[in-house]
């Protein structure tokens, strides 16, 4: 009896731990691998797609300051690199330098509010823009006065944010995309033998 209740302990002790314990990722198959990569090749790669978004980024700029000529853009921040989310994992997995990237384009700010009259002109412009580049429809995420925020997407994942409070801002990241590097070679990178 009292090995039957040290045995359901133990059970029981090792179903906790488990429970517990971190979540580890399933192991990447080399198929997985293949599979996003080729999935990856069919779009432009990080270096195209940037140089489009930028291109979005600036006719957008211009056409709210036609717009709201008091309005006067500049950078805020740097752009960024981050490895590809959760649908592209496998891609990166096990390599020393990625192969595949999402890229945060340099943040623009205007000081300033745009006017709630003109807040429906000015994200029609954009969305018309936006929409000659491939992003649907913008989705409102704030809309309140003197606070408004809109969201567009593409095909490819990447979001171009638009909004005015305290000032306004252009905002935009990229889906995931293969690095040239990548997408001249080909196929997936070998893993690295240490």
């Amino acid at each position: 009896m009292k090995r039957t209740y040290c045995l359901i302990a133990a059970v029981c002790m090792t179903l906790v731990v488990s429970a517990c314990g971190p979540d580890v990722p399933p192991e990447t198959t080399v198929s997985q691998k293949t599979e996003q990569f080729n999935e990856l090749m069919k779009r432009p790669d990080l270096d195209q797609a940037v140089a489009r978004y930028e291109d979005l980024y600036s006719k957008v700029r211009d056409q709210v300051t036609a717009i709201v000529p008091t309005l006067k853009w500049q950078q805020a921040n740097p752009s960024t690199a981050a490895s590809c989310g959760n649908d592209s994992t496998a891609v990166n997995a096990n390599l020393r330098k990625d192969d595949a990237e999402v890229k945060g384009l340099a943040n623009w700010m205007a000081k300033g509010n745009l006017p709630d009259a003109q807040w429906e002109q000015v994200v029609s412009a954009v969305g018309r823009i936006a929409q000659d580049y491939g992003f649907g429809g913008g989705e409102v995420v704030v809309n309140r006065p003197s606070n408004h925020e809109v969201v567009f997407r593409d095909v490819f994942n990447a979001e171009l944010n638009f909004g005015t409070a305290v000032n306004t801002t252009l905002l935009l990241r990229t889906g995931c995309h293969l690095t040239a590097e990548a997408k001249t070679r080909g196929i997936p990178a070998p893993v690295p033998t240490y």
